[in-house]
């Protein structure tokens, strides 16, 4: 056996985290298969209009309803502008996800790093499963103080390019937890190097990812070419 096939079944292969960005009457085909590979599929996060929106949307009410019944869990988008936004406005963005929806839980997006904000959504977190989420995740885009980690079920640690993955820095306090607390989003990902994508996350211990080759202003406007994380996603 290679050293690179003994690596390989020692890594377990990350769940994915998909930030559905896009119209279920748009992309129906998109939404199809996040329920079809409900086994890969740890959590979709629900944006409608950068939040819940004006009202209800019913294109998304029966989309959501598939997605439940297969088995994922869907968090309603919610912007925190790292600490700037009033935490009654985040709070009210969640309790209409969670009223129009039935979404299991909450993605805060733009989540600051430094001590200076922890209070902040140590509290956030707190009234957020009070409320009734019953999943939290911060997508801070980059790794954070450690003590973030006390107050999520999940921590968004790098989100960018993939030039940017290649050099990516992963602090050492990351060993002292489990891999399904971290959630890399990497973008603008060469085809053919999908499979060195999720090796790297493998290697850097996030147990939860999204690999696509979209790029732009926004790189989450329907799956990745090909769909999906592959079964085995190896390096061949």
């Amino acid at each position: 056996m290679t050293t690179r096939s003994a690596e390989r079944m020692q890594l377990a292969a990350p769940r994915l985290v998909v930030p559905a960005y896009f119209r279920p009457d748009a992309r129906p085909a998109d939404w199809d298969l996040l329920a079809d590979r409900a086994q890969q599929v740890r959590l979709v996060i629900l944006n409608i209009a950068n939040g819940p929106g004006p009202g209800p949307d019913h294109a998304y009410i029966p989309a959501v309803d598939r997605l439940r019944q297969a088995g994922v869990a869907v968090a309603g988008y919610v912007d925190t502008n790292y600490g700037q936004r009033e935490p009654r406005e985040a709070l009210a963005d969640l309790d209409y996800f969670l009223n129009w929806y039935d979404v299991t839980g909450v993605c805060f997006d733009r989540v600051a790093v430094t001590a200076e904000h922890l209070r902040y959504y140590a509290t956030l977190s707190r009234d957020a499963r009070h409320l009734g989420a019953r999943v939290v995740l911060f997508n801070h885009g980059a790794h954070p103080l450690e003590a973030y980690a006390e107050h999520a079920n999940l921590l968004g640690t790098f989100e960018g390019p993939w030039r940017a993955y290649l050099q990516l820095a992963v602090p050492r306090w990351t060993r002292s937890r489990p891999s399904d607390k971290f959630y890399h989003v990497v973008y603008s990902v060469p085809r053919e190097n999908y499979d060195h994508a999720f090796l790297l996350a493998m290697r850097r211990r996030a147990g939860s990812v999204f690999i696509t080759d979209r790029g732009g202003a926004n790189p989450y406007d329907c799956l990745p070419a090909g769909g999906l994380q592959p079964e085995s996603p190896w390096l061949r």
